[in-house]
C-alpha cells in the first residue's frame, strides 16, 4: 500500500505503508526491554518493529557517571525494606503519584533480576546477596552499579536478546509525526511517519549531500494501534548539556499529537565536563579536586570557591558532599546551612554563564594547594574522613585518591582521549535529566492518547526530585508494565489487526503537509519562488535555529529562573516554531534530517518553557531544581550578590504536593495543576490473590 501526495503541477509521489501490531520508537534500555517482554508474553516478534534513527546511539548506551547507579529494593544486609517503604521515598520527592511510585518499587526486583538473567553482572557477595550503597536523595542502601557504564551494559544485553529473539529493527528511521484520529469520542492512534534517515548507500558511500527529490520523498508510514514511545529525554535543547552529543529530542512528536505531559519544569542539573560530556558525580567529587579559573595573561589559577566559604576545611567538605549530592538543589545553597554543596554549582554557573569564563576542575592538585592553606584530610568532618579512609583514598593528591577509590573513573576519560594525570577538565553546570515527561497511568499508557505508551525518560513518572538511579529502574518497570498491558489487549482482541477506517485520509493529510513543508524548505532561498512576507523576513538556517534553542534554554531555563524572562522567551520560542514551518533552507538529505530534528526540539523547548512559566506563576517559591529571582540574566549581573540581597526564596509550599500537566492544543499550551494521588493502602489477602490468578 502507498499513500500519494501532490505538490502543485510539478511534483507527485507516494509513500510506502508498513503494518505492525506494535511499534517501539527508540532503541535505548526502556524500549528494548518493552519489546523483550512482549516476546516473553507470547507475542510474535514479527508482529512488531523497532524504529530507531541510530541503533546504539541513544543516551542509555552513551551516558554514565563515576559509577552509574541502578536503584532497586534492597536485597542485602540486615536492613528492613519493602515496596511501600521504597514507594514512600520516591513519593516524598514531590509531585509524583503514589500509585506509580508503588508500581516502580514493587516491580524493581522483578526487573533487576530480569537484567541479571540477561547478563548484567551486578556485584554480589559469596552468599548471593547484592550489596548496595547510598545515592542522591536517598538515605538507604538501595543503589547498585556495574561501573561507569551501567546503562550501556543494560543496552548490550537487551540488544543481544532482541537480535536473538528475531525482533525486526528498522534502523535509520527518524519518526517525525504520529497519526492520530481526533474525530471520535476520544483520539485514536493509527501509526507513525518516519523519514528514512540513512546517509549512506550500503556501499559505504556518503549520500547525505544528495539533493532532495520532491517526486521521491524519503518518508515511510508504519501503521499500528499500539506504540511504545521510548525516545529518551529532551536531549540537546540545552547548550550546557551532558546528554550525548548525538542524541536528539523526541518529545515534539508526542506533544504535537496532543499527548499530555507532566512535570516538564523539573530538570536535573549538575557539574559535568564539557569537551567530553560526562557527569562529574560520586568519586570525582569525593576525592576533592580543585576548582579554578585562569586569570588573564598571567595564567594564574584562582580558586573560585574559596571566597564563598568560611574556611578551607568547609570548602573541601562541600566539594566532598557533591559526590552523593550531585544534583543542584537550592536548599543546599543557603548560607545558614553548614552543608552547602549546591553552592558549588551556583559559583560555577556564575563564572561560566554570567561571566562567560572557562572553569576548570583539576585532579592534579588540592584546593588548598592553590590557596597555600595547608589542610590535612583528617581535619575534615568525621563522615568525610572516615569515608575516604575506608575507601583507601587518603593519598596526597586527588588523582592518587581517585586511582585508589575508582580507577574506572579515570579510564572513562582515557577512553575519550583525556588524561586526568596531565590536564584539567573544563566544566559546566549541565542539564542531565528531565524528571517530567508524558503523563501516563500505572500501565505507562498516555492518560489522553490511548495506545501510546511512553517508557523511559520520555515518561513523566517522577517529580521535583528522585533518588539517583531511579530513572533506570522506572524505565525497566515501565517497559514491563506497558508490555503486559499491550499483550493482554492483543490476546483478548482489543488491539486488533489494522483496518483501513480513516487511516488513508489521515495518512494522506499528514503526508501532504509534510511534503509541503519539505518543498518550502527546499525552495526557501531559491530565486523566483514566491514566499509569504513572514517567510521572506524571518528565514534563518538550521544551525542558527539550533543555537537559538540551546542558548535560550541554558540562559533562561536552567538553575536560575526569572518569570519575566520565561514569559518573554516562551513567546519567542513559539515564533521560532512558526519560522521553521515557514521553511528552513534544506537542500540535501542531511539537511532534511536536521530540519526535522530541529523542529522537534523547537516544539519541545516551547512547551517546556511554557510549563516552567506556569509552574513559577502558581508556585512562586523555589523548587528543588532551580532558584527564582526577579531580575533577568541580562540585568542581574552576579547571581551570588543578588541572592545575598533577596535571600534564597526556598519553597513556601503554597501549592502543596501537586503535579503540573501540560497539553499542546493547536497553537496553545494548556496547563493544569492537579493534586497527586497518594500511595494506595494495599492489604492483600494471599488466598484471594491466588484465586484471582487461578481464575
Amino acid at each position: 500500500m502507498h499513500v500519494p501526495y501532490t505538490l502543485g503541477r510539478d511534483f507527485t509521489g507516494s509513500v510506502p505503508v508498513h503494518d505492525a501490531r506494535v511499534i517501539v520508537i527508540g532503541s535505548g534500555a526502556a524500549g528494548l526491554n518493552a519489546a523483550i517482554h512482549l516476546v516473553e508474553n507470547g507475542i510474535d516478534p514479527e508482529a512488531m518493529v523497532i524504529l530507531t534513527d541510530c541503533w546504539g546511539g541513544g543516551t542509555s548506551y552513551n551516558a554514565g557517571s563515576d559509577k552509574q547507579t541502578y536503584y532497586k529494593l534492597s536485597i542485602s544486609g540486615e536492613g528492613k525494606d519493602s515496596p511501600v517503604s521504597m514507594a514512600r521515598d520516591l513519593f516524598k520527592g514531590g509531585s509524583m503519584h503514589g500509585d506509580i511510585a508503588l508500581c516502580e518499587a514493587a516491580g524493581s526486583i522483578e526487573e533487576f533480576f530480569h537484567l541479571v538473567r540477561l547478563g548484567v553482572d551486578f556485584p554480589k557477595n559469596q552468599y548471593g546477596m547484592y550489596p548496595g550503597y547510598r545515592t542522591d536523595n536517598d538515605a538507604t542502601q538501595r543503589a547498585t552499579s556495574v561501573g561507569p557504564y551501567t546503562s550501556r551494559r543494560m543496552v548490550e544485553v537487551l540488544s543481544k536478546e532482541i537480535i536473538e529473539r528475531g525482533v525486526p529493527i528498522a534502523n535509520h528511521r527518524l519518526v517525525v509525526s504520529l497519526l492520530v484520529d481526533e474525530d471520535g469520542q476520544q483520539p485514536s492512534l493509527h501509526g507513525a511517519v518516519a523519514i528514512h534517515a540513512c546517509v549512506s548507500d550500503g556501499d559505504d558511500h556518503d549520500i547525505g549531500d544528495k539533493g532532495i527529490d520532491l517526486n521521491n520523498l524519503p518518508f515511510e508510514i508504519f501503521r499500528s494501534n499500539a506504540i511504545v514511545l521510548a525516545t529518551g529525554g529532551p536531549a540537546n535543547i540545552y547548550k550546557d548539556s551532558v546528554y550525548p552529543i548525538h542524541h536528539f529530542c523526541g518529545h515534539g512528536i508526542g506533544l504535537e499529537a496532543g499527548a499530555t505531559a507532566r512535570n516538564l519544569a523539573f530538570m536535573q542539573y549538575g557539574i559535568a565536563s564539557k569537551a567530553f560530556r560526562w557527569n562529574l558525580s560520586g568519586s570525582y567529587q569525593q576525592v576533592i579536586p580543585a576548582y579554578y579559573t585562569i586569570q588573564g595573561e598571567s595564567g594564574e589559577k584562582r580558586d573560585i570557591l574559596r571566597p564563598h566559604f568560611d574556611s578551607m576545611a568547609q570548602e573541601a567538605y562541600n566539594i566532598f558532599l557533591k559526590g552523593y549530592q550531585w544534583p543542584f538543589n537550592p536548599r543546599r545553597c543557603d548560607p545558614r546551612n553548614s552543608a552547602r554543596s549546591s553552592l558549588v554549582d551556583l559559583i560555577v554557573y556564575h563564572h561560566g554563564v554570567e561571566r562567560g569564563e572557562k572553569v576548570f576542575m583539576d585532579f592534579r592538585m588540592n584546593p588548598w594547594d592553590i590557596n597555600d592553606e595547608p589542610l590535612s584530610l583528617n581535619e575534615l568532618p568525621s563522615n568525610a574522613w572516615e569515608y575516604l579512609e575506608a575507601s583507601g583514598a587518603i593519598q596526597d593528591t586527588p588523582i592518587e585518591r581517585l586511582e585508589n577509590m575508582n580507577p574506572f573513573a579515570i579510564n572513562v576519560y582515557k577512553d575519550h582521549g583525556l588524561n586526568l594525570h596531565e590536564s584539567p577538565l573544563e566544566i559546566q553546570v549541565a542539564v542531565q535529566h528531565c524528571n517530567g515527561g508524558f503523563s501516563a497511568d500505572t500501565n505507562w499508557e498516555s492518560v489522553n492518547l490511548p495506545g501510546l505508551f511512553p517508557v523511559g525518560e520520555v515518561n513523566g513518572s517522577h517529580g521535583q526530585h528522585r533518588p539517583g538511579g531511579a530513572a533506570l529502574n522506572a524505565g525497566q518497570v515501565g517497559g514491563l508494565r506497558a508490555a503486559n498491558a499491550i499483550s493482554k489487549r492483543m490476546i483478548d482482541g482489543s488491539i486488533h489487526e489494522n483496518g483501513n477506517g480513516n487511516f488513508l485520509k489521515l495518512a494522506t493529510t499528514k503526508i501532504q503537509w509534510l511534503a509541503t513543508l519539505v518543498k518550502r524548505s527546499k525552495f526557501s532561498h531559491s530565486p523566483g519562488i514566491k514566499a509569504s512576507k513572514r517567510a521572506r523576513t524571518s528565514i534563518i538556517d538550521i544551525q542558527d535555529a539550533w543555537a537559538e534553542i540551546r542558548n535560550r534554554m541554558t540562559r533562561h531555563g536552567s538553575i536560575v529562573r526569572s518569570i519575566d524572562s520565561l514569559k518573554k522567551e516562551t513567546l519567542v520560542a513559539w515564533k521560532l516554531v512558526k519560522r521553521i514551518d515557514d521553511g528552513l533552507p534544506a537542500k540535501t538529505i542531511r539537511d532534511l534530517i536536521s530540519l526535522f530534528r530541529c523542529r522537534d526540539a523547537a516544539i519541545t523547548h516551547r512547551v517546556i518553557l511554557s510549563a516552567m512559566t506556569e509552574q513559577m506563576i502558581h508556585d512562586p517559591g523555589t523548587k528543588p531544581c532551580y532558584l527564582r529571582v526577579e531580575q533577568s540574566l541580562e540585568s542581574r549581573g552576579n547571581i551570588l550578590e543578588v541572592l545575598k540581597e533577596q535571600g534564597y526564596m526556598i519553597n513556601d509550599s503554597r501549592t502543596g504536593n501537586r503535579a503540573l500537566s501540560s497539553t499542546l492544543v493547536g497553537n496553545e499550551c494548556h496547563h493544569e495543576l492537579e493534586p497527586v494521588r497518594g500511595i494506595p493502602a494495599v492489604k492483600d489477602w494471599f488466598e484471594a490473590i491466588m484465586k484471582d490468578r487461578a481464575g
